[in-house]
């Protein structure tokens, strides 16, 4: 009796989690979506000689060449070699600086720590067409600093050395290492990078739905990778495989609640 009424009187956990419980698993979601960059994630698609560039630099195969600049649009890759090279020079015991126009200044290195640098270490620079003036003057002391003691620099920015509105000086700085151009992926490479993503995160990613998802939706990699996440959270909460079905109901939803006057989809 007495475990008949307690049977009785304990809740569905499901009916009592509150908006703390789904605030809490969203986060854990994101954070099993939110994959560091690596050059082992990186899918070069036609920047493979970039990622070679790269590992070179940070091996330090050749001395001569310790500065790449890499230049392309938007979603091509940058962001992630650069991340990637920094975590990989500290996971290797040795400093590393990313900086870009939105680092504060008390998070650029001085000259005395960039030329104190040993050789391993490594300054990366972000979107460098967007320093401002004091960053720009700065970059260059920091450029100078690194090629007398053999840190590490590469940079990266949205166009060729020659093509950014920097200072001159900077300019042809920038212009003294190896430069190369980046491409955004294509289509195949984004399914690639789609099916590896959903694959490490368990959630099963059949063609129809990447080719429906890349022929549908935005095309840039972090708003693909999201929607891949809610998909893989809409898919657990409703206890169904992820497909295109799902992902149109999934979709209307997201309609329905952004705009309660709208019809719900067939």
């Amino acid at each position: 009796m007495k475990t008949q009424a307690l049977a009785q009187a304990s809740p569905d956990p499901a009916q009592t989690r509150g908006p703390r419980d789904a605030a809490a698993r969203q986060l854990v979601l994101e954070l099993q979506w939110n994959d560091e960059p690596t050059l082992d994630n990186f899918e070069p698609g036609a920047n493979s000689i970039a990622l070679q560039a790269l590992r070179a630099l940070l091996a330090g195969a050749d001395a001569s060449q310790r500065a790449l600049y890499l230049w392309g649009p938007p979603a091509s890759g940058k962001t992630h070699l650069l991340r990637a090279a920094c975590a990989a020079a500290q996971a290797a015991g040795h400093a590393a600086w990313l900086l870009g126009p939105h680092s504060p200044p008390s998070h650029w290195p001085s000259l005395e720590q960039v030329s104190a640098a040993a050789r391993g270490a490594l300054l990366a620079v972000d979107d460098v067409q967007a320093c401002n003036a004091w960053q720009q003057d700065w970059l260059f002391g920091l450029y100078n600093a690194a090629r007398q003691s053999g840190c590490g620099f590469v940079a990266a920015g949205d166009a060729a050395p020659a093509a950014l509105a920097l200072r001159d000086d900077l300019r042809t700085r920038l212009a003294w290492g190896l430069c190369l151009g980046l491409q955004a992926l294509d289509d195949e490479a984004k399914r690639r990078v789609l099916a590896r993503i959903a694959a490490a995160h368990g959630l099963p990613l059949r063609d129809d739905l990447s080719r429906y998802i890349l022929d549908h939706h935005a095309r840039d990699m972090a708003s693909l990778v999201d929607l891949l996440r809610r998909l893989d959270d809409f898919a657990l909460r409703h206890g169904r495989a992820a497909s295109i079905p799902l992902l149109k109901s999934m979709l209307s939803e997201w309609d329905r609640e952004s705009d309660p006057e709208s019809p719900a989809q067939p």
